[in-house]
C-alpha cells in the first residue's frame, strides 16, 4: 500500500478540499479506487487522472523540490539546490518573456486589423453618402422636369378646351 494515497492525503497534498477529491473519485472507473475498512485508497493511475482533471501538474524529475528542512543539509548541498532552483526559475522567466512578447505581437496585430476595419467602414459610409446625394440630385432633376412637363401639358390641354361660359358675354350669363 506504499503507492496508494487516501483521499485526505491527496487533498492535503494539493491544498484542496476532500469533497473536491471525492467528486473526482466518483468520476473514475470503479477498478481504480479501492476501499479497505471504509477508507478509499487511490493508486498512481487514479491520482494522475485526478491531477489532470483538476489541472494540477506534478513536478517532473528534472525539477528540484526543496525540502522543508534545508537546515539539516550541509551548506554546500543547500547552495547547489538553490542554484538549481534559480536555473529553473530563470528558464521559466525566459519562457514567460517569450509568451508575453507573443501576446504583445498578437495584440498589435489585432489593433492593426481593427484599425483597417474601421477605415474600410468609414470609406464604405462615405461612398454610401455620395451615392445617396447623387440619387437625390438625379431625383430632384427628374421630378422638376416631370413637373414642368406636367404643368405645360395641363396648360396646353386647358387652352385647347374651351371653358364654358368664357365665350359668353357678361350679360348673357342668365340665358
Amino acid at each position: 500500500m506504499e503507492n496508494y494515497k487516501t483521499i485526505k492525503e491527496l487533498a492535503d497534498e494539493l491544498n484542496v478540499s476532500k469533497d473536491k477529491i471525492k467528486y473526482q473519485v466518483r468520476k473514475l472507473p470503479s477498478e481504480l479506487p479501492s476501499k479497505i475498512n471504509g477508507v478509499t485508497y487511490l493508486n498512481e493511475a487514479a491520482v494522475t487522472i485526478i491531477l489532470d482533471s483538476l489541472g494540477v501538474k506534478l513536478p517532473t524529475n528534472d525539477q528540484v523540490i526543496l525540502p522543508d528542512n534545508t537546515q539539516d543539509l550541509p551548506r554546500g548541498d543547500t547552495v547547489s539546490i538553490l542554484k538549481n532552483e534559480l536555473k529553473i526559475k530563470d528558464a521559466l522567466l525566459v519562457e514567460k518573456d517569450k509568451q508575453v512578447n507573443k501576446l504583445l505581437d498578437n495584440q498589435s496585430e489585432m489593433q492593426k486589423l481593427l484599425d483597417q476595419q474601421q477605415q474600410l467602414t468609414l470609406q464604405a459610409n462615405k461612398q454610401i453618402e455620395q451615392l445617396q446625394s447623387q440619387l437625390m440630385v438625379t431625383y430632384t432633376e427628374e421630378s422638376s422636369r416631370e413637373s414642368k412637363d406636367e404643368v405645360e401639358q395641363q396648360l396646353s390641354e386647358a387652352s385647347k378646351e374651351e371653358i364654358p361660359g368664357l365665350s359668353k358675354k357678361w350679360f348673357q350669363f342668365w340665358k
